[in-house]
């Protein structure tokens, strides 16, 4: 996700409490690993910050935690549009866990794991995947629920394992791996090995 980046924004508030606070120098320790000198900045709340002030940067990185309370702060404090214009214009993306959700139509899937405590009832994401279900954390253990969560929202999820992640490029969605992706349906399960290409808009 550092390729060609120079500024990384960071927003982990999705987190709360210690974890939100320990949340920059995380990022900054993992990135450190990596041998990388990008300028890394932490937004732990979009208060007092205007959809303007994305500019500059090459990278939003969205991290995980609870997906209701992270699309409530973003709706909240008018970032919706906002980050679908800045990616528009070529702003880079990276979503984990719940910020992988985000990135999708609607979070719905998060149902299944995440507490709504926010009341949140527009579900609707930033709509980076048009036409994706996302399900992070995966694990072939969760098929038979994965089918059921299908089932109930009448569309495929594309669920991905630990070891396992989605590019876009120019609209094309292809896997990474090492581990396999999978397009999980309320019948099917179907394996897609690192480096297949997704359609948007599909049955997959």
């Amino acid at each position: 996700m550092l390729n060609g980046c120079r500024r990384l924004l960071y927003w982990p508030f999705a987190l709360e409490g210690d974890l939100l606070a320990g949340a920059d120098g995380w990022l900054r320790r993992q990135v450190a690993q990596l041998g990388s000198s990008v300028e890394i900045w932490t937004w732990t709340t979009l208060e007092g910050k205007s959809p303007t002030d994305l500019d500059g940067f090459d990278l939003l990185f969205v991290g995980g935690g609870n997906t209701f309370r992270l699309l409530h702060h973003v709706q909240a404090h008018g970032f919706v549009a906002a980050v679908r214009q800045w990616v528009s214009a070529g702003g880079s993306y990276y979503g984990g866990s719940a910020g992988a959700v985000l990135a999708t139509d609607s979070i719905a899937t998060a149902a299944h794991a995440d507490g709504n405590d926010v009341d949140l009832a527009d579900l609707a994401g930033l709509g980076l995947l048009p036409g994706f279900s996302f399900l992070p954390h995966y694990t072939v253990d969760h098929q038979q629920r994965t089918q059921s969560v299908s089932r109930d929202l009448g569309r495929p999820i594309v669920a991905v394992p630990e070891a396992a992640g989605l590019t876009v490029v120019q609209g094309v969605v292809q896997t990474v791996g090492p581990e396999t992706v999978w397009t999980v349906t309320g019948s099917t399960a179907t394996e897609h090995t690192p480096g297949s290409t997704l359609l948007l808009n599909s049955n997959f």
